[in-house]
């Protein structure tokens, strides 16, 4: 010891320098200050984001959902609705029985009808009727003279009509009406006693 003074027993090339300790004072002072003016800067960015879903069917149900404005869409069925119906006598979906038999006609529609209609000989006109009601059935024929005519309409009873006319070559008609179901429909044309006229057509209507 010299002068009064104890000699530093640390040696100096382990002894910290002060501007060490200084720098390292000021690098914590920065942090500590950005750390609370800027906290962004150090800190994670907690934006708000949707929760995931726990069922992965609530997802599908979401995506599948419409949109809250768009209009729901309808199915709209356009309605039924009746029209005339027109059938040739000699038409091939027609059946004729006994010794019934298409004959060509100049002043007939679709240029034939059938003739020899008796008790076995008959025309049964086939067709198809959108929606029921009552209708009204026109039976166009030509004939010569004073004849009757029996009409039956599915498994109705048959009505009888006495019809008549000068010549083969003049179309006639006489109409009644009735009621139809949707649906096939039959109608049967024939004499069970005396001669028929010639049958041309039959209209629905």
């Amino acid at each position: 010891m010299a002068n009064g003074i104890a000699p530093d027993t640390v040696p100096s090339h382990q002894r910290p320098r002060r501007r060490q300790w200084l720098g390292l004072a000021v690098v914590i002072a920065v942090v500590a200050v950005a750390t609370v003016a800027v906290p962004p800067l150090i800190t994670p960015n907690h934006e708000a984001r949707p929760a995931p879903s726990s069922s992965p069917q609530a997802a599908v149900i979401a995506a599948a959902s419409p949109s809250p404005t768009a209009a729901p869409t309808v199915g709209v069925s356009p309605s039924v609705r009746f029209g005339p119906i027109t059938v040739e006598a000699e038409n091939l979906d027609n059946s004729l029985t006994g010794g019934a038999a298409p004959t060509e006609c100049a002043t007939c529609r679709g240029g034939a009808r059938v003739r020899y209609l008796c008790v076995t000989c008959q025309v049964i006109v086939r067709t198809t009727v959108p929606v029921s009601g009552e209708r009204t059935i026109t039976v166009v024929y030509e004939t010569d003279g004073y004849r009757a005519l029996k009409v039956k309409v599915n498994d109705g009873p048959a009505r009888t009509f006495q019809v008549g006319g000068t010549d083969w070559t003049t179309p006639r008609s006489f109409r009644f009406t009735v009621d139809l179901p949707a649906g096939p429909v039959r109608v049967a044309l024939f004499n069970d006693h005396t001669p028929a006229p010639d049958v041309d057509q039959v209209v629905i209507s």
